[in-house]
């Protein structure tokens, strides 16, 4: 007798190392995942402008680090709330004291994420959900509405046809500066709610669609991790959530990442993040009157394995 529906994933001929470069971009769960394997010190870079949901705010990104500028034609683009600089393109999180420190950072940014596209062996992207705001003043699309009212933006729902004939135009761009460039799709399980149930699901469908018309366009360099199906189907119930019944908890978190592991890791990689994993709970571990002779011991076990995961890497 079966209770659960268990998705087996294919395992990837394009297996990722520690050494490898990765740049991670969108939703929150892309901090998820790119957070545990920053933990396991892979070499992974992870929204440089903070977390963005929607993929036409991810494809702006790319586009102005491909184009080298950030066009920034008036400054209702940034706004200033609290005496801190913000703009609608980004999370809120990514701010600065003054406009010029704004632009300044904003460029620095931008330039460190063109060079990690040159050079980088995966970009992961997660897309959190369909629905925009555009705001009525520019008539632009935001990625982040910053609280500020509603009167101000006018909601709707990306189209399927226009996401594919922009990603498919980027990931030209991409791969043509970097031709050994593999790029992992995932669509975010965590829930928008907000948005209502009905109008999320067609969200998420627009997502999975873009994702598998990519995946198909670009069979030997874009790659779908199933991170949403593993969630809704094989984690279906509601003790894989946060108590707020959207977010995935940590124990889905967990889950979902071994999957991931599973997939993208060679055995010997797999090795070394066991030997990682139990490194950081030495080096995170706080005494209770312990001897200067433990203490000594403690440090030996953490020198040694240090030693013994630099010989494997």
């Amino acid at each position: 007798m079966k209770f659960r529906t268990e998705l087996n994933i294919e395992k990837q001929s394009n297996s990722i190392s520690q050494q490898d470069e990765i740049l991670a971009m969108g939703s929150c769960f892309a901090e998820n995942i790119g957070q545990k394997l920053k933990d396991l010190k892979f070499n992974i870079k992870i929204n440089p402008f903070g977390i963005i949901f929607n993929p036409y705010s991810i494809a702006k990104i790319l586009n102005q680090a491909l184009d080298s500028k950030i066009e920034i034609e008036n400054e209702c683009e940034v706004i200033v709330q609290q005496n801190v600089f913000k703009s609608y393109d980004y999370h809120s999180k990514f701010n600065a004291a003054t406009y010029n420190d704004f632009i300044a950072l904003s460029d620095t940014r931008n330039n460190e994420i063109k060079k990690q596209l040159k050079s980088a062996k995966y970009l992961i992207l997660t897309f959190g959900t369909a629905w925009v705001y555009r705001l009525f003043e520019s008539n632009k699309i935001v990625a982040n509405c910053h609280k500020e009212p509603q009167a101000k933006f006018k909601k709707e729902r990306l189209q399927l046809d226009a996401l594919v004939d922009i990603y498919i135009k980027i990931f030209n761009r991409l791969f043509e500066q970097n031709p050994n460039l593999k790029v992992i799709l995932t669509v975010s399980p965590v829930r928008h709610l907000k948005d209502g149930i009905i109008e999320n699901n067609q969200s998420k469908s627009i997502l999975l669609l873009l994702c598998s018309t990519l995946t198909n366009h670009f069979k030997n360099n874009v790659i779908y991790f199933p991170s949403y199906d593993i969630q809704m189907d094989d984690l279906r119930d509601y003790r894989f959530y946060n108590s707020d019944l959207i977010h995935p908890n940590q124990m889905a978190i967990d889950y979902i990442f071994n999957k991931f592991s599973t997939v993208f890791f060679t055995e010997s990689t797999q090795l070394i993040n066991s030997k990682i994993e139990k490194l950081n709970k030495l080096e995170y571990h706080q005494f209770l009157n312990a001897t200067d002779q433990e203490k000594q011991k403690h440090q030996a076990k953490i020198k040694s394995l240090k030693s013994e995961i630099e010989q494997k890497r």
